[in-house]
């Protein structure tokens, strides 16, 4: 270092000691031979030269090229000013890094930080790290032993954040360990700026001359979901409290990754957390299994869902002809009853039940033909539960679909003709999915089927009489749960359903199929979230835990946040509730503080000093070759180029977007999730339209009607949702142009339009306003529903059905009348969500779920857009075609 500066590679600077033999190589290298022609007519007037070669090189180009030479070893050597030093002292650095959960948001300008004052003080004092999170293996915090410069980088880049809190107890303790073996450390500090257990011991040991820390503003914590008394997901988000109001995007996922549902949750300045909830259908709340903030938010930024919080669709069906929902003595009035807060009821036949997404499906003394018998045997084991009540239409001949094998027949345990009394209901089997319900004190039975004592499995016995009669059957089949109870769901053979522990038992049982863990014994990892919030494998130092203790549990190396429980079901530990309420850390007064992103940085100035040796090499190169006389016949070159410098350059005319290749246009919304799924799905269409068919299209372009150009795009896509602002009065003229001039213009809610299952109804409350909003100002003509007839129905795939993410609602075209002269509609209007369907990640896979997910529903919507992209190109010549037998009729005539 000289000064305030200093050579990120010194020892390059060896170098310069052969300047002096480079002086004297270039003094007594001869100059390099002239060439002189020898032309027999002027022989004589050539013999005496008019120049002069000099025997040794001119002392400015000597001069020249050892300047150039210096700056060349000087360049890469690294020069730089160094910014006034951080640490005061000439012992070693103790370096402590938060790598905990909460060190995720900023982690990568955290180990950069990092970097850079090793950068700055690894030439002179040497390095010890301590990490203030255990790692995997559940050791815990330790300090390094003196490291070098590459050391301390190796090790930083080794360096993860970990999905738990930063065990600042144990890094004081490590701290302690530290300065007994090395001395004169002095202590620098990267926090994370939270507030944490154990962080003024770990200051007092640390003690250290400056704090580099990270914004607490940056830490989002998504904290346990609630469900509303309608059964809509409501997220919950907790930061640190701040002047400015805070807005976070949050998504719902599905099991896939794909992303269901997006909202923003906005946080008043000065609060500490907020809410939004999530309006789903149904079937797709179902679906929901984890909620996660985009972005690299790390564990804080992920809420893994178990059955507690996901919300419950049943379907109750009843074997009786009268009303079943009778106070009191109807079938499934109790049942209803006793469902949990927030389930989603639907009644109605076992088949459309099971096509809607049901999560549960309650049967009340239901006989069963084969057809149901064989759809509930795929919805079983698909990973729906199915629970059966017994009854005098099932009792004479029970049918194979039970846990075990019945006996015809009813048992009759009270009243003039019984052989006994009323038995109550006994403790439930321990270890079974059962297990920890309190058996209600004063519920009897007076009537059962009975299970076949001669095949009778224990393992299926869920819960017994008093007197030992299995009372509660129950079975794994696949993914799902087969339950059958015994005794009716009304009070006709028992007063359980009046019972006050009764919905404890139907909110068990409609949760098996969700996953939900086992309620004793031991929890054990099955998936547990990394450093960056995704699911993987556990650490070696993952320990097994008692249920009793899950809720007391902090979050740590033996129990890391993820889904805990066995191959029947799981629960999840995450973050959120099980970390300490967010708060800004109270740093000590008189240590020097400092932010992560205001570090001095050193300016280095090699680039330039080599740009300059690189000029001066050229400059040399030049002069040489004018010397020998090689640049004399480029004289005129030379002067076109100097007088060619003061022209004005002007641009070429830039072509428009699409008037060289066609491409399909989407009209861009000011979301980016929404104008990313239109490009995405536009641009997954066009792939396909270019395998399949002659036709070759470029990537699809996001337009704004009225301000970019719409004329050169055969089809434009213009997906409408519930904050979609009504366009003005240029964007109509240009839709309406579009339209006039042969454009396609599809418009696309995301849902609603129709009630019927599947359609998506619901999922945006708002979008039927909107359409209605943004069309107003259009020239739409009358429509008409798209029928398979139609020829859009088989322009290049025969399509009976037009679903995209929805399937359901229906599809409008213009009607005859109001079509061009060739007959094509200027506007296909939709609810489906085409886009959504069609969109795929950069590795293929689809990134949204579909709605009711039937079989071939996201081929039959890719065949629907490519019939969308040939009408818009191509017309109707697939009708015209029809025309063909009979124009070669009349030609023959």
């Amino acid at each position: 270092m000289i000064g305030p500066i200093s050579f990120a590679a010194p020892a390059i600077l060896a170098g310069l000691a052969l300047l002096p033999a480079l002086y004297f190589l270039l003094r007594a290298t001869p100059p390099a031979p002239r060439r002189q022609e020898f032309p027999p007519l002027r022989l004589l007037r050539d013999i005496m030269p008019t120049e002069r070669t000099p025997v040794r090189m001119p002392w400015w180009l000597l001069l020249l090229r050892l300047l150039g030479a210096a700056l060349v070893i000087i360049g890469f050597a690294g020069p730089q000013i160094v910014p006034p030093r951080l640490l005061a002292g000439d012992g070693p650095v103790l370096l402590a890094i938060d790598n905990g959960w909460a060190a995720a948001a900023d982690f990568t300008a955290r180990i950069a930080a990092a970097r850079h004052l090793v950068d700055q003080v690894a030439g002179q004092r040497g390095i010890v790290l301590l990490a203030t999170a255990g790692n995997a293996a559940g050791r815990p915090p330790r300090a390094s032993g003196v490291l070098g410069r590459i050391g301390a980088l190796d090790a930083l880049g080794a360096l993860h954040a970990e999905p738990w809190p930063a065990d600042r107890a144990a890094a004081a303790a490590a701290v302690t360990v530290a300065r007994r073996r090395i001395a004169g450390l002095t202590g620098v500090y990267l926090a994370d700026g939270l507030a944490a257990p154990g962080l003024r011991r770990f200051l007092a040991a640390l003690d250290p001359a400056r704090i580099i820390a990270g914004s607490p503003d940056r830490i989002r914590l998504l904290q346990s979901p609630k469900l509303s008394a309608d059964g809509a997901l409501i997220a919950r988000l907790a930061v640190v409290p701040q002047q400015n109001e805070v807005t976070q995007p949050v998504l719902a996922e599905a099991s896939s990754g794909a992303a269901l549902a997006r909202i923003v949750v906005r946080i008043a300045p000065g609060a500490a957390s907020g809410a939004a909830r999530f309006d789903l259908p149904a079937a797709l709340a179902s679906q929901v299994t984890s909620l996660a903030l985009p972005g690299a938010a790390g564990p804080g930024g992920v809420m893994l869902l178990d059955g507690a919080t996901r919300q419950i669709v049943v379907g109750l069906v009843s074997g009786g002809t009268a009303n079943p929902e009778q106070k009191l003595l109807g079938s499934l009035y109790y049942v209803r009853r006793a469902l949990p807060p927030g389930s989603v009821v639907r009644t109605g036949r076992i088949g459309p039940l099971v096509a809607s997404g049901i999560s549960a499906l309650i049967l009340a003394d239901v006989p069963l033909n084969p057809a149901d018998r064989s759809t509930l045997d795929r919805f079983i084991a698909g990973g729906g539960v199915v629970i059966r009540f017994a009854g005098p239409l099932t009792a004479p001949q029970p049918d194979t679909l039970t846990p075990d094998h019945l006996l015809d027949g009813v048992r009759m345990l009270g009243g003039a003709l019984a052989s006994g009394k009323p038995e109550r209901i006994a403790a439930f089997e321990r270890g079974g999915p059962l297990a920890g319900l309190t058996p209600p004190r004063a519920a009897t039975v007076s009537r059962q089927i009975l299970a076949d004592p001669a095949t009778l499995d224990p393992a299926t016995v869920w819960a017994r009489l008093s007197d030992g009669t299995p009372i509660v059957l129950g079975v794994r089949r696949g993914r799902g749960v087969l339950v059958s109870v015994l005794t009716t769901a009304n009070t006709a053979w028992s007063n359980w359903p009046i019972a006050a522990d009764f919905p404890a038992l139907i909110g068990r049982l409609v949760r098996l199929g969700t996953g939900a863990a086992p309620k004793s014994g031991l929890l054990r990892p099955l998936r547990v979230l990394n450093g960056i919030g995704t699911l993987g494998v556990p650490g070696a130092g993952a320990r097994p835990m008692a249920v009793a203790d899950f809720a007391h549990t902090t979050v740590s190396p033996a129990h890391p946040p993820g889904l805990w429980g066995d191959a029947q079901g799981s629960i999840a530990l995450n973050i959120g509730g099980h970390v300490p309420p967010l708060a800004a850390a109270a740093l000590p007064a008189g240590v020097p503080v400092t932010g992560l992103d205001a570090l001095p940085r050193a300016r280095r100035f090699g680039p330039p000093i080599l740009a300059i040796a690189l000029a001066l090499l050229l400059a040399d190169l030049l002069i040489s070759l004018l010397l020998r006389g090689a640049l004399r016949w480029r004289a005129a070159l030379v002067l076109l180029a100097l007088l060619s410098g003061g022209h004005r350059a002007r641009a070429a005319t830039p072509v428009p977007a699409g008037a060289l290749a066609p491409m399909l246009a989407y009209v861009r919304t000011g979301d980016p999730t929404i104008d990313r799924i239109s490009r995405s799905g536009l641009g997954a269409i066009a792939d396909l339209v270019n395998q399949e068919t002659a036709a070759h299209l470029g990537a699809p372009r996001g337009v704004t009607p009225g301000v970019s150009p719409i004329n050169l795009y055969p089809l434009l896509y213009w997906p409408i949702t519930g904050a979609t602002p009504a366009p003005d009065a240029k964007a109509c003229h240009a839709l309406d142009a579009f339209m006039a001039g042969g454009g396609l213009l599809v418009i696309d809610t995301d849902g609603g339009g129709s009630d019927a299952a599947g359609s998506g109804a619901g999922f945006d409350p708002g979008a039927d306003a909107a359409l209605h909003r943004a069309t107003a100002c259009l020239a739409i003509p009358p429509l008409v529903a798209l029928t398979a007839r139609d020829t859009l129905a088989h322009t290049f795939f025969l399509a009976r059905s037009f679903p995209g993410r929805f399937d359901g609602a229906p599809v409008f075209i213009a009607a005859k009348g109001a079509r061009d002269a060739d007959g094509v509609s200027p506007v296909v209007i939709g609810s489906n969500d085409w886009a959504g369907a069609w969109a795929v990640d950069a590795s293929g896979m689809p990134v949204r779920a579909l709605l009711p997910d039937t079989p071939g529903q996201r081929e039959h919507a890719a065949w629907f857009g490519v019939n969308l992209v040939m009408y818009a190109l191509t017309g109707t010549y697939k009708s015209d075609q029809v025309q063909i037998p009979a124009i070669l009729r009349r030609l023959g005539q």
